[in-house]
């Protein structure tokens, strides 16, 4: 698929979850730069407030054990019959997830997550972040912008999709 198909794609995919009413917007903006925010944004009620929340934390957790190259922190919010998509490959359930993980951190050093954007309704969402890297045979740095739809059951995560878009 095409860059610009997949920009497009993921524009989309961004713009429908934000356009729904229940959608909540959060940033890693520091508060001098929060008042840039779109006052448009929706206010939580507590209890999607508390799922917001627990999301937030889900994905700043998730965003710590692949820069620390951690699978066991990793998969620990996953649930066991979890879905994990990239551009190529499917994973199903922790063990393959812990695998695949193991062997990206065996070719790969120094990950590095910006994360940009989380979007949630209710237990689905959508995040962007920029990822950076070091292959570690080439010493090679690479970026990329990647845009994550996820699903969680019971608290855990049951679906991850990246859309990735390599610089």
């Amino acid at each position: 698929m095409g860059k610009w198909i997949r920009i497009a794609l993921i524009a989309i995919a961004i713009y429908t979850l934000n356009s729904i009413s229940r959608i909540s917007l959060a940033t890693n903006l520091s508060p001098a730069n929060a008042n840039s925010l779109d006052s448009s944004i929706t206010m939580l009620s507590p209890e999607s407030e508390t799922l917001h929340q627990r999301i937030r934390e889900l994905v700043e957790r998730q965003a710590n054990a692949w820069a620390t190259a951690n699978s066991d922190k990793i998969i620990t919010d996953f649930a066991e019959d979890s879905l994990f998509v990239v551009p190529g490959s499917t994973f199903r359930g922790k063990q393959q997830i812990k695998e695949a993980a193991e062997a990206y951190f065996a070719e790969f050093t120094d990950t590095q997550i910006t994360i940009k954007r989380i979007i949630t309704n209710g237990i689905e969402g959508a995040i962007e972040w920029s990822w950076r890297d070091t292959n570690k045979k080439t010493s090679e740095t690479s970026q990329a912008e990647d845009a994550i739809i996820l699903e969680l059951e019971e608290g855990k995560i049951k679906y991850w999709r990246e859309y990735i878009d390599k610089q």
